[in-house]
């Protein structure tokens, strides 16, 4: 039981250092090796979220196949090996990776809402969950803009680089209010209206009850 406890403590926070070195990166992460780095970087994510909960041998190597499938897409796509399938293989990834990446931010919500004790995981684990909903949200937007390249008041997919729809994304996540990018079309205003209103309520709830029942434990232990 000792030996386990430490790790039990500590399980959201390299997921939290990756999420972090994934946003910091995206300026960087262009098309080519930059690229392939970004979809790595976001399957090891993904991976570290399965790998958090306790699941089945069986259920757990089904989720890291599918999701390491999505890669591959991903992949054949940067390395141009299936020109006639870049489209339904870029959706196809980009939506298995955004069921993973809401799926992941679900459950790790469920997990530390019924967790006995706040800790500062814990409070790790609300950071992850609420950076993984703008990640979410700009693949979302990127879905869009493959799609309808007029959604919004500019291309937000250049060079092949996720950094536009990040800063879209989290534009909108925090309300920090639009300035370059503009959704136009009627799924991209419902998008942008959605996050917007996930990204008041998050944080002045949850977040807040974290930090709050960390505190109180901190204090009265």
């Amino acid at each position: 039981m000792n030996s386990t406890y430490p790790s039990e403590m500590r399980k959201y926070r390299q997921l939290l250092v990756v999420l972090i070195v994934l946003f910091l990166l995206s300026p960087f992460l262009k098309s080519g090796i930059g690229s392939i780095i970004s979809d790595l970087l976001l399957l090891y994510t993904i991976v570290l979220v399965i790998r958090s909960f306790t699941l089945p041998k069986s259920l757990l190597f089904i989720y890291i196949a599918i999701a390491s499938s999505s890669f591959f897409m991903q992949l054949s796509i940067n390395l141009g090996w299936s020109p006639p399938f870049n489209q339904p293989f870029n959706m196809l990834s980009k939506i298995i990776f955004v069921l993973y990446i809401g799926g992941a931010a679900y459950l790790i919500g469920c997990d530390i809402v019924s967790a006995p004790r706040i800790t500062a995981d814990t409070v790790k684990g609300g950071v992850s969950v609420y950076l993984l909903i703008g990640f979410a949200w700009a693949l979302l937007y990127s879905m869009v803009a493959t799609i309808d390249p007029d959604a919004f008041s500019q291309p937000l997919m250049m060079q092949d680089t996720y950094l536009k729809t990040f800063h879209l994304s989290f534009t909108t996540l925090t309300t920090l209010g639009y300035g370059d990018i503009v959704p136009i079309s009627e799924v991209a205003l419902v998008l942008t209206n959605l996050e917007a209103i996930i990204g008041q309520m998050y944080p002045a709830v949850f977040i807040s009850a974290l930090i709050g029942g960390y505190l109180d434990h901190q204090t009265y232990p």
